[in-house]
C-alpha cells in the first residue's frame, strides 16, 4: 500500500490552525480550547462514551474524531493516522499527550509525522496564546531623530520572554531592516521593502521574496533620467540609484549603460523620490493603471517632507500578505497578529491583522483604520503598548 506525505499532501483548508488532544480532561477541553482559534482533533481509543458527560459530548459532535487503534501494528497505524489527516485536510500543528507510558507509541507516531508533543497543559495554553506582532519602523519604532528608546527596546524582551513574536515590518530594504532588527532586539524574521522580501536572519533563508519585471524597471530608469528625478532600485542587499548615493550600499545607476547593468538584476522594489512634486505625481497617477503593479507607501499631500516619494512593488507584495504569509510559517493564527503603525503602506497589515494598533502622531485618515490608538512614537507609543500585553 503506498504511503503518503503527510506535509506535502495535506492542505489546511481553514485559516484556523489545528491541535490534537487526547480528552483526558474534558473541563480543561470546554473551558480552554473549543472556542479558541484553534480548530481540535481529539484522539479516543474505543467507541464507547461512557467516561464522558453528555455536555461534553454534545458540545464535540462537529469534531473530526480519530479513534487510535493500539492493537494495530505501528506501521498501520501510522498510515491510518496520515491518511485521515489528509481525507479531512487538517494538518495538525501540536498534539497533547499526557505523559504516561500507554501513550508512548501514539507519541512515537506523530513525532514520526513531525507534530510535536507536548504534556503539559500550561506549556499547551502557552504556546496556543502567543501572539505575533508586526511593528513598522520609521516614526512608529522609532522616534522622530530616528533613535530607538531604551523602554521600547525593553518592552520588545519582555514579550519575547513570554513567547511573542516581534517582527520588524518596514518599506525600508534588507539591510536597513536588518539593522532595525538587531537594535531592537526583535525576531530574526524581517519584512522589508514593503513585503517584497521576507528574510530569517539566523539562517541567512529568504522565505518569500518578488519581483518588478525587467521591461517595467527599464521604463522607470528611462522616465528617471529624462525628467531628473531620482529612482531607488532595491535588490537584496544594496540599491542601485538614479542620482545622489545616500549611504555606503548604495551604488550610481549608468545613465548610459542601465540596460547591461539591470540585465542580470531582480528588483524587489521602487522607490520614486524627488522635490519635483509633478514629476512624481504624475508618473504615480500612471502606474497607478497597471494592475500588475502596487502603488504603495504614498507620502501624503500635505506631508512636511521637501521631497514627496512612494515605491511600487509586484502586485502581489504588501504588508499585509506578508503578515499572513508569516503567520503561516509559524503557525500562529491570524487571530492572534497585531500590526502596529502610522502610514498608508501599514493599511494592508491592519486589515490583515486580528488587532491593527496606530501611533498617535499617524494621521486622522489612518487611525480611522484601527482597533487601537496607543501613544506617539516620540512618547514610547509601541512600548506602551507592548507592555499592556505583557500585563
Amino acid at each position: 500500500m503506498e504511503d503518503y506525505d503527510v506535509f506535502n499532501e495535506m492542505q489546511n483548508i481553514k485559516d484556523k490552525s489545528t491541535i490534537i488532544i487526547i480528552e483526558d480532561d474534558e473541563n480543561f477541553i470546554i473551558q480552554n480550547l473549543l472556542d479558541s482559534s484553534f480548530e481540535i482533533i481529539p484522539i479516543r481509543f474505543n467507541y464507547d462514551l461512557s467516561c464522558f458527560s453528555n455536555s461534553y459530548i454534545d458540545k464535540t459532535k462537529k469534531l473530526f474524531t480519530y479513534y487510535h487503534n493500539e492493537k494495530n501494528s505501528y506501521q498501520n497505524e501510522l498510515l491510518r493516522l496520515k491518511k485521515h489527516f489528509i481525507h479531512y485536510q487538517r494538518k495538525p500543528i501540536i498534539a497533547y499527550i499526557p505523559n504516561d507510558n500507554k501513550y508512548t507509541k501514539l507519541k512515537n507516531i506523530l513525532n514520526e509525522i513531525g507534530i510535536n508533543c507536548i504534556s503539559d497543559k500550561e506549556q499547551l495554553i502557552s504556546m496556543l496564546n502567543i501572539k505575533l506582532i508586526f511593528i513598522d519602523s520609521d516614526d512608529t519604532l522609532k522616534k522622530t531623530d530616528g533613535t530607538i528608546s531604551e523602554r521600547v527596546k525593553k518592552a520588545i524582551q519582555e514579550n519575547k520572554k513570554i513567547g511573542n513574536r516581534i517582527i520588524i515590518c518596514t518599506a525600508r530594504p534588507r539591510y536597513q531592516a536588518l539593522e532595525v532588527m538587531k537594535e531592537s532586539g526583535a525576531d530574526s524574521i524581517i519584512v522589508s521593502s514593503n513585503g517584497s522580501e521576507i528574510y530569517d536572519s539566523n539562517d541567512n533563508k529568504i522565505i518569500f521574496n518578488s519581483f518588478i519585471d525587467k521591461d517595467s524597471v527599464i521604463k522607470f530608469v528611462e522616465y528617471a533620467y529624462s525628467n531628473d528625478i531620482r529612482l531607488i532600485l532595491t535588490m537584496n542587499d544594496y540599491e542601485y540609484v538614479t542620482k545622489e548615493i545616500r549611504n555606503s550600499n548604495q551604488r550610481l545607476l549608468s545613465n548610459i549603460n542601465y540596460i547591461e547593468e539591470l540585465a542580470e538584476c531582480n528588483v524587489k522594489q521602487c522607490m520614486f523620490i524627488d522635490k519635483k512634486s509633478d514629476k512624481i505625481y504624475k508618473i504615480r497617477n500612471i502606474l497607478s493603471k497597471n494592475n500588475k503593479l502596487h502603488i504603495v507607501d504614498e507620502s501624503s499631500d500635505n506631508s512636511s517632507y521637501e521631497e514627496k516619494w512612494f515605491s511600487v512593488t509586484n502586485s502581489n507584495c504588501s504588508k499585509g500578505n506578508a503578515l499572513m504569509i508569516v503567520s503561516k510559517y509559524l503557525n500562529i493564527p491570524i487571530e492572534n497578529t497585531i500590526a502596529i503603525g502610522n502610514d498608508k503602506n501599514d493599511v494592508s497589515m491592519f486589515e490583515t491583522s486580528g488587532l491593527s494598533v496606530a501611533v498617535a502622531n499617524a494621521s486622522d485618515d489612518i487611525k480611522s483604520k484601527v482597533n487601537h490608538i496607543t501613544l506617539s512614537n516620540d512618547e514610547d507609543g509601541v512600548a506602551v503598548f507592548l507592555e499592556t500585553i505583557i500585563k
